[in-house]
This record gives structure tokens, C-alpha cells and sequence, in this order.
């Protein structure tokens, strides 16, 4: 393996290289910084929308519903299958079953909609 530097680049070349690289911009052209430099972007604030701005996901677009919404409605419906299911086990009817589980869904909405804090 050939570590010498191959003819016509030797230090002299680097040297001018880096003599290249550290001279003076010019107009138009950012100014050098050192090895070390990180720019930073500059924070911006966005208005307030009120006590609580609307979520977003990653996409950025907004969802259909919001999480606390989301199990506030997925605890009713849980409650409502529940008072159907037994409410159809004592009575065998379908129908009244159906009636009180749709009952039991909008009551436990509006219980935990209530409990839940937002």
C-alpha cells in the first residue's frame, strides 16, 4: 500500500487549498465560520388559540376526534354493550335489550364527560 501523496499533491497543494477555503467572502456569499459552529435557528412563536390549542398528529392534518373524546366515547359504548348484553340474558328480547344499552350509551357519556378532565 502507497501512503506517499501522489506528485502534484503534495503539502504545498493542501496549503493552497486551505488558503482558498479562508479567504475573505464576498458579497453575497455567507461569512466562514469555524469548525465548531452550529447555526441556530431562531424560535418562533406561534398565537394562542384559546386554553387549549388544537392537536394535531404527524401528518398535520387534523384527526377526526380528539384522544379524550375518543375514550369518553369508547367507555360509553363499552357501558352500552354491557347493559345490553345483560339486560338481553334476563329478558330475551332483542329489541328491549338494543333500547336499554343505546340508554345506558348516553348516560355513560355524559357521566364521564363529566368525570374526565379536559
Amino acid at each position: 500500500m502507497n501512503t506517499s501523496p501522489a506528485p502534484g499533491q503534495g503539502h504545498h497543494s493542501s496549503q493552497n487549498n486551505m488558503q482558498t477555503s479562508t479567504a475573505s467572502p464576498t458579497l453575497g456569499s455567507p461569512p466562514a465560520h469555524h469548525a465548531g459552529y452550529a447555526p441556530q435557528a431562531i424560535p418562533h412563536q406561534q398565537p394562542s388559540a384559546g386554553p387549549h390549542p388544537p392537536q394535531t398528529p404527524a401528518g398535520g392534518s387534523p384527526g377526526l376526534l380528539g384522544l379524550r373524546s375518543a375514550i369518553i366515547l369508547m367507555l360509553g359504548v363499552l357501558v352500552g354493550t354491557g347493559a345490553g348484553v345483560l339486560t338481553y340474558l334476563a329478558q330475551h328480547d332483542a329489541a328491549t335489550a338494543f333500547l336499554a344499552g343505546g340508554a345506558a350509551v348516553g348516560g355513560a357519556v355524559l357521566f364521564f364527560h363529566t368525570i374526565i378532565a379536559s
